[in-house]
């Protein structure tokens, strides 16, 4: 019947990224004149993060007797974890596993026999949120995928630039020894100004205008970045007008009103003066996070990130500082101050 040899699962930790499962479907004898393999899969949350319960999804393909098939079954982590609404003070991320059981259909001289199974079912373990990039995965071989070093992208080129009397997010590293780490936030507190090299940052005093800006990056874990300057604000408010009919007399008559929504804020920051490796990762982490929170007042105000069309990274022409400029969007109506 239809078997899963496990040690030639290509995959990786983040469910993002294709997890490619093997199943080489039975041999049965006889005149077969259908056949197809259907793979199950339970998935579920051991860290308890997520409440609802297990989710069974299926994968099917037609095949040839003895035929290997190949079922990515990536797709399934990302819609349990779909309804998954992280909390920008809460650092718990889903533990997702998998119980994967394949079975054969087929039909012989007109017989059909269906969940055809005797090779049992078989687990995928320790799968986060977040996902590989392009060039890790290129530089993957078989299954021994090039996975970076931490649940971070900050590049070590030169110190990030953070407020003291904050904290900053440091990301843990993947690894712990030989073994596999669970994603996870150190939380660091910075207390005085001046440097930290242990966390490749250097403090200064908040400025009036400084603000913290936390979301959750590409390999699915919060990290939170300091940007200073008075930022640009706009307020985008739609309106509906219409008149009020009424009998008319010699005081009294129709008036016209208007109904106001959306009163929501854009802010336009700029990073002030960065590396090449720093624009890059403004552009590639921060740009394209999906979940972003701004710290206003002492409240975490949801938002998201508004990118151009296109953005320029490096410009070696006209000799400026390099520099990014990014719009963020409250997602909440009125002022958050």
């Amino acid at each position: 019947m239809a078997t899963i040899n496990p040690a030639n699962i290509i995959q990786s930790r983040f469910i993002g990224s294709p997890i490619s499962v093997p199943v080489t479907a039975a041999s049965p004898s006889g005149n077969v004149t259908f056949h197809r393999v259907r793979l199950r899969v339970t998935i579920g949350d051991g860290g308890g993060v997520i409440t609802t319960g297990d989710a069974t999804f299926e994968f099917s393909s037609p095949c040839s007797n003895g035929e290997l098939v190949w079922f990515d079954i990536s797709s399934a982590f990302r819609a349990f974890v779909d309804a998954f609404v992280p909390m920008p003070a809460a650092f718990s991320y889903p533990h997702l596993n998998a119980e994967l059981e394949a079975v054969d259909d087929y039909m012989i001289d007109g017989v059909s026999y269906e969940g055809q199974s005797t090779s049992g079912t078989k687990q995928v373990t320790g799968k986060y949120l977040g996902a590989l990039s392009d060039k890790e995965r290129g530089f993957g071989i078989s299954n021994a995928w090039s996975e970076p070093e931490r649940y971070s992208r900050k590049p070590a080129t030169s110190p990030e630039i953070v407020f003291a009397g904050k904290s900053a997010l440091r990301p843990v590293a993947l690894m712990d020894g030989v073994s596999p780490q669970a994603p996870d936030v150190d939380v660091i507190s910075i207390a005085d100004e001046g440097a930290y090299s242990a966390y490749n940052c250097f403090a200064v005093a908040a400025p009036r205008d400084g603000h913290e800006i936390r979301f959750v990056n590409s390999l699915g874990v919060h990290e939170n970045v300091f940007v200073s300057g008075r930022p640009t604000k706009e307020v985008n408010i739609t309106s509906e007008r219409y008149a009020i009919a009424r009998q008319e007399t010699l005081t009294q008559f129709s008036r016209g009103v208007a109904v106001k929504q959306n009163d929501y804020e854009t802010w336009t920051f700029s990073t002030g003066p960065l590396d090449q490796a720093w624009t890059s990762w403004y552009i590639h982490e921060l740009l394209m996070a999906r979940w972003v929170w701004l710290g206003v007042g002492g409240a975490w105000i949801p938002c998201h990130v508004l990118p151009e069309e296109t953005t320029k990274m490096i410009n070696r022409a006209d000799g400026k500082l390099l520099e990014v400029q990014f719009v963020l969007q409250l997602d909440i109506n009125g002022s958050p101050v």
